[in-house]
């Protein structure tokens, strides 16, 4: 297994637990909790999806867009430009996190 696949799962676990702990040790809960438990768990499972997808997944995802419907996409997308958007996408959540910290937000 390649190192950047261990370390974006590393991260993903670490988002995990942050989810979890943010639900968890919120004290305040209200008659929407768990609503908004489930749809924030079904928003982290697909962003996950979509971030780990594109750093494991790159080359293949670059390759298969080619001779998309109305001829849009005229060549394939090189892998290492899918696998970049991916971290970013994974790591776009901490980012946010720490200019908001920053700004004292």
């Amino acid at each position: 297994m390649e190192i950047s696949k261990i370390i974006s799962l590393v991260i993903a676990a670490v988002y995990v637990i942050v989810f979890i702990y943010a639900f968890t040790a919120d004290e305040e809960r209200d008659a929407r909790w768990e609503e908004n438990l489930f749809r924030g768990a079904i928003s982290v499972i697909i962003w996950l999806m979509v971030s780990l997808g594109c750093i494991w997944l790159g080359d293949e995802l670059g390759e298969g867009l080619i001779g998309a419907k109305f001829g849009l996409i005229s060549s394939s997308s090189p892998g290492w430009a899918v696998k970049l958007m991916g971290w970013v996408l994974l790591a776009l959540p901490a980012i946010v996190f720490i200019f908001s910290r920053i700004r004292g937000n």
